[in-house]
Formats: C-alpha cells, sequence, structure tokens
C-alpha cells in the first residue's frame, strides 16, 4: 500500500513538473512575442456558439496579435509543450492547423522542448511553425533588456487582481458573464460592429446603476478600452479599401443586422417606411377632401425601430481614422494599453523598464487620449477608472524596438 502511495504520489509530481515546465514555456514564448511588438494573451479561450450558446471548446496557449503599417491584423497562435521525442508531435501539429482554421489566424507554431526531423517535415508540408526550446533561447539572448513578468505575461500584480476580480464578478448578478469574457477575450479578435455592439450593452447596464468594486471595474475598464482601440485599428485599416463612409455603413448595417454585409434587411425596412408614409399620406388626403381637418402626427419608422447606432459612432470613426494617419503610433497602442492598464495601474513597477520606453512617448498619449474621451461617451462609468494612465510619464526615450538594445 505504501509502495502504491508513493508512486501515485511520484505521478502526480512528475505531472505537476510537466506542468510547471509548459506554464514556463508559454511565458518565455509570450514575453518573446511581446518583445517583438505583439499584443499578447496567455491561455486565450477559443469560442464556439452552439445551439445559441457561446462555449469555450478549448485554448490557445500563446495568443499574438499584430497590427502592420496600414493597421491590418495579423493574428497567431501557438502551443507550448515541454515534452520531449516524437511522442504526440505529429498528431499536436495536425491539431494545431486545425485550430489555425477554426480560429482564423494568419500563423499557427507549436513550441516544443525539442523537435525531430519527421516533426519538420510535416509542419512544412501543413504550413505550422516547428519551433525547438534552443531556438527560442537564441532570440531570448537579446532580451536581457525586457522584464520576465510584466503586464499580464506571468507572476505579476494583474494575475492577483484578475483573480479576486474574477470572484467579485460571480457575484455581481447584472453584468451578464457573457459580455464581460466577450470583452476580456473574443473582443479582441471581433470586427467593429461586435466590439461597438458590446459596449452599447455595458453601457446601458452600468447606467442602471450597476457599482463595479475594485479591482474588478479598473481590470474591466482596461478590457473594455483594449476591445475600442482594437476594433478602431481594424475600423482604421478598412477605411484605405472602403473609405471612411462605407466603414461607417459597414459597421451601422453590422449593428443593425448582425451581417456588416447584409443590406437586406434595412433595404426591405426602407420600402416599409416609404408604403407607410405613403399609405398615411393617402388617408390625410381622403379625410381632408371630405372636409375633416387634418390631425399632423410623426410617422414612426420601422428603419429607426431597429436601429441600433450609438450616439458616439461619429467620435469613433474620428479615432479610427486619426489612428490610421499615425499608424506607427497606432499598432504599438495595445501594447502601451497593457502596461499602463494592466501593470501601472494595478500597482505593477515593469512598465518603468527601460525596454518600454519606445512605448511612452507623448503621441502615444494624445492617441490614449482621444480614445478615453471616446470611452467616456461609450460607457463613462468606466472611462473614469482609466483617467490615472495619462498622468503617467509619457517622455520616455523612444528605442528602435523591445528586441534591440539602445545604441549609445
Amino acid at each position: 500500500m505504501l509502495r502504491f502511495v508513493r508512486r501515485w504520489d511520484g505521478v502526480a509530481m512528475a505531472g505537476k513538473a510537466g506542468m510547471q515546465k509548459g506554464e514556463e514555456l508559454e511565458r518565455r514564448f509570450a514575453r518573446a512575442e511581446f518583445a517583438d511588438g505583439a499584443l499578447v494573451r496567455v491561455r486565450y479561450p477559443v469560442t464556439q456558439v452552439v445551439g445559441g450558446r457561446t462555449r469555450t471548446i478549448t485554448d490557445v496557449d500563446v495568443l499574438s496579435i499584430d497590427f502592420d503599417s496600414r493597421l491590418r491584423p495579423h493574428i497567431m497562435i501557438s502551443e507550448c509543450k515541454s515534452t520531449r521525442g516524437q511522442s504526440g508531435e505529429q498528431d499536436r501539429l495536425l491539431w494545431l492547423r486545425g485550430l489555425q482554421a477554426l480560429a482564423g489566424a494568419d500563423r499557427a507554431a507549436l513550441i516544443r522542448e525539442s523537435v525531430t526531423d519527421a516533426g519538420r517535415q510535416v509542419a512544412r508540408r501543413i504550413g505550422v511553425d516547428l519551433i525547438a526550446q534552443t531556438e527560442l533561447a537564441r532570440r531570448e539572448q537579446v532580451l536581457e533588456h525586457v522584464p520576465q513578468h510584466f503586464g499580464t505575461i506571468g507572476d505579476t500584480a494583474f494575475k492577483e487582481n484578475n483573480a479576486a476580480a474574477d470572484q467579485q464578478l460571480k457575484k455581481i448578478g447584472d453584468l451578464p458573464p457573457g459580455l464581460v469574457a466577450f470583452l476580456r477575450h473574443d473582443a479582441l479578435l471581433a470586427d467593429p460592429h461586435r466590439v461597438l455592439g458590446a459596449l452599447l450593452t455595458l453601457g446601458e447596464v452600468t447606467r442602471r446603476g450597476t457599482v463595479l468594486p475594485a479591482p474588478l471595474a479598473t481590470l474591466l475598464a482596461g478590457h473594455v478600452l483594449q476591445a475600442l482601440v482594437s476594433a478602431a485599428l481594424r475600423a482604421g485599416g478598412r477605411t484605405d479599401t472602403m473609405g471612411s463612409d462605407g466603414t461607417r455603413k459597414e459597421i451601422e448595417q453590422g449593428l443593425n443586422t448582425g451581417d456588416p454585409h447584409d443590406r437586406q434587411i434595412m433595404r426591405v425596412a426602407e420600402m416599409a417606411d416609404a408604403l407607410l408614409r405613403e399609405e398615411l399620406a393617402a388617408l390625410h388626403h381622403a379625410y381632408r377632401s371630405s372636409g375633416a381637418v387634418g390631425i399632423e402626427r410623426p410617422v414612426p419608422s420601422v428603419r429607426a425601430a431597429i436601429s441600433q447606432t450609438p450616439e458616439w459612432l461619429g467620435t469613433f470613426m474620428d479615432l479610427a481614422e486619426r489612428l490610421r494617419r499615425r499608424s506607427p503610433i497606432a499598432r504599438q497602442l495595445p501594447q502601451t494599453i497593457d502596461l499602463a492598464a494592466f501593470d501601472a495601474l494595478v500597482g505593477g513597477d515593469a512598465w518603468r523598464a527601460s525596454a518600454f520606453d519606445h512605448l511612452f512617448a507623448r503621441e502615444h498619449r494624445q492617441a490614449l487620449s482621444i480614445a478615453l474621451d471616446c470611452l467616456h461617451k461609450a460607457v463613462p462609468e468606466l472611462a473614469q477608472r482609466l483617467t490615472p494612465i495619462l498622468e503617467l510619464p509619457y517622455d520616455r526615450t523612444g528605442t528602435a524596438s523591445l528586441g534591440q538594445r539602445q545604441r549609445s
């Protein structure tokens, strides 16, 4: 019996040690991705609508989101495994390729403690990056100046506060957990109209008097700002091909019908409005012809009844256009928000590291100020929680990139 217990204790310890090695590999890869300019999320949930309900079907070890100079998003999903040898290597590659398609990612990568030649052949065939730990270590050699733990990566103040926020959320019945989950996770990859629709709902909830305690309010405000800016970056990128008016119209259609590319429902509503106006005009004419006094009343509109266009859509489009005009700064803004909201505001100090100096220039403060102005109009109760991020120092020396030391 004692031998039986010791055996299973050993298995449990081995499993725990393996999990810790896997988590450390995730942290290291996430750190390297952030250093190369990506917005990073660890253990990102992949959801699917099943039977009308959103369900989490798996998670991605590391999600990386880059915006290029034209504000086009590039998405990469990565799986980190601490196992050696060939065991499970090819199966995991095939699984990851399918997950890439499901998540709509542009790239996928499998990071392992060691890789095999057979695995590399399969990886090349299916278009998945296969990275050995030695290659990750080589990449890390130029990152000595980057903190090991910061923002949402590793053991940070954010991690501790996030656990407390999760417990607080369970006690607030007025705040839909699905809405919060969307704003925390899905909004980073969602089309602009879905993000704006979520902000409309959140604005209604908070205006009803729902009081959010700290740290939940601060962290949720940070996620909401990140979602708003991500949506504005995508909208700004689309103005290159659709123009500002076309992009705005697409967002309006998405808000009203759920499909930004389907105008049919709105056309039917407009036809119904025209028919109603015509019939009422004929009715008024008939009454007047018979000697009755006409009574002027406003004509109800089907289109207006189903429209959910926010009053602050113009402010959002102004933000999107400004970001497009300043794309070198705009594409860095998600990283600035992560460090400001999820490090500085929750008591961390990694954001002060010189490796992040280039994310705290005056131009970043100006862009954040415009974004917060939009958020104040959408969800004022949460926007005020983020006002302190404008008081951080934004006059730090810039560097070309996180992955390069500043040259003297």
